[in-house]
């Protein structure tokens, strides 16, 4: 049977004293019944209503023509007749606007642009990385109010007219942003979730969490290029937050939906670097841009995308973990995610990573290959033993830092060889394996784990099967 589209909800608020009355529906209405808004208001209207359509798109407002008081039940019988494409019902009190617009629009998207500021990073000129734009701060001499691209912002009377201006340290609102490098993307956000977030100042916290989200996930390609577990003092602030509140400012693409700037604490816990900072500059970054394009605006889902963005995600936000054990075993299991060693064990395990590690370079795969189980070992013992770096007597940074590097030099070779599909993949793998200037450096093993060639290993062989 032929299926219809639900009709949208609306919520009806009963005139009341000298306040007329409203029709709320979330949002702009789908075209079809955008059409029929223009019948349905003459009809109202010739039930004996003043009425008149938001120029938002979002509403109207209406009161009786003879300002006569009207049986609510009567009234609301009125209006559901008059648009009969709504699902109509009177507002309760007790779930007030906000939410019951934010339940109406359950399932539904909005297109919005945001911008989001960063801390404890520095940014001299403005930088684009596929989809995300990244704009310095006004600082009132190599970038002035006039040359950046969200000068509106600025409430600031004649700040417009002062080539010297910059937002000082009382300034407030979205004149704060300017002062801070701002991250820019358009994103598509649950229509529900922009509506509770005008229930309460708590009600903004996931809105923001969805645009920090974002916003730091378009900082990994950057993150990916400059940082390092031995230059933490190097690391940018997690996107959106100023000193203790996290700030963001986001605009709809629909009229129906006002620009809102987000004020909160989103997050109970937060790390945020107290030294020096990151300093970006185009001529630094080498991978930013394709990592960008291919990984985080990517939008195709298939199998191979999906799991780049995990590695990609993955490897930034371990250098937010602050126990050095945590980062270090959440890049081992990020490294397994991507490369899907399976059910291989030991030695076969750790000669499948390596594989993608080295790129299929035989004099990077024979020093990788010891280097990787030395450190896998520390693994066990962490895992295993409750074991800590300085009870073991290692600098964690370092071994983080090998872990990172190798989760880097594997999204290295997914991206360089293009692959489509795990099996794709695991093919590319076993073939280095196999290949002739590799195998060499696999029987040098001589491991009791698996036998030469490994076409003929049990494991591998069980590992390949489809």
């Amino acid at each position: 049977m032929p299926t219809t589209n639900p009709r949208t909800g609306a919520v009806l608020l009963h005139p009341r004293g000298d306040y007329m009355g409203n029709l709320l529906w979330p949002g702009a209405l789908p075209s079809e019944e955008l059409a029929a808004l223009s019948a349905a208001v003459d009809e109202i209207r010739a039930r004996g209503y003043w009425a008149s359509p938001f120029p938002e798109g979002d509403g109207i407002s209406f009161k009786t023509s003879d300002g006569a008081n009207i049986d609510p039940e009567a009234m609301l019988a009125d209006f559901r007749a008059a648009f009969a494409f709504l699902e109509i019902d009177a507002l309760d009190p007790d779930e007030g606007q906000a939410r019951a617009l934010a339940r109406l629009a359950a399932g539904r998207t909005a297109s919005c642009t945001y911008l989001v500021p960063v801390e404890g990073m520095r940014l001299e000129e403005p930088l684009s990385l596929g989809e995300t734009r990244l704009h310095a701060p006004v600082d009132g001499l190599d970038i002035r109010l006039a040359d950046h691209r969200w000068r509106e912002l600025c409430d600031v009377p004649g700040a417009d007219v002062n080539p010297a201006w910059a937002p000082g340290d009382r300034a407030t609102g979205t004149t704060e942003l300017l002062g801070h490098p701002l991250i820019e993307r358009k994103v598509e956000l649950p229509l529900a979730v922009f509506y509770q977030a005008g229930t309460s100042f708590d009600g903004q916290s996931a809105l923001l969490r969805m645009v920090m989200e974002d916003a730091d996930h378009a900082l990994d390609p950057i993150r990916f290029d400059l940082c390092h577990y031995r230059r933490l003092e190097y690391l940018p602030a997690k996107p959106g937050w100023i000193g203790e509140f996290a700030f963001a400012y986001v605009m709809p693409d629909s009229p129906a939906l006002k620009p809102r700037l987000l004020q909160g604490k989103p997050y109970v816990l937060r790390v945020s670097n107290n030294w020096l900072g990151l300093e970006v500059d185009q001529s630094g970054l080498s991978l930013a841009e394709p990592l960008a394009d291919l990984i985080v605006d990517n939008t195709s889902g298939d199998e191979i995308t999906l799991a780049l963005k995990a590695a990609l995600r993955a490897l930034n936000r371990a250098f937010y973990l602050v126990e050095l054990e945590a980062s270090f075993l959440h890049l081992v299991y990020a490294i397994d995610a991507l490369c899907e060693p399976d059910r291989l064990r030991g030695d076969r395990h750790r000669l499948w990573i390596s594989a993608f590690g080295s790129g299929g370079n035989p004099a990077r795969f024979a020093a990788l290959l010891g280097d990787f189980d030395r450190h896998y070992g520390v693994r066990n013992r962490i895992v295993h033993e409750g074991a800590t770096f300085a009870g073991l007597g290692l600098k964690g940074e370092d071994q983080c830092q090998f872990m990172l590097g190798l989760l880097g030099a594997c999204i290295r070779t997914f991206v360089r060889e293009g692959f489509s599909t795990r099996r794709e993949a695991a093919d590319y793998a076993f073939g280095v394996l196999m290949s002739a200037v590799v195998t060499p450096h696999v029987a040098a093993l001589g491991s009791s784990h698996f036998k030469m060639p490994l076409a003929t290993d049990k494991g591998f062989r069980e590992h390949m099967q489809p």
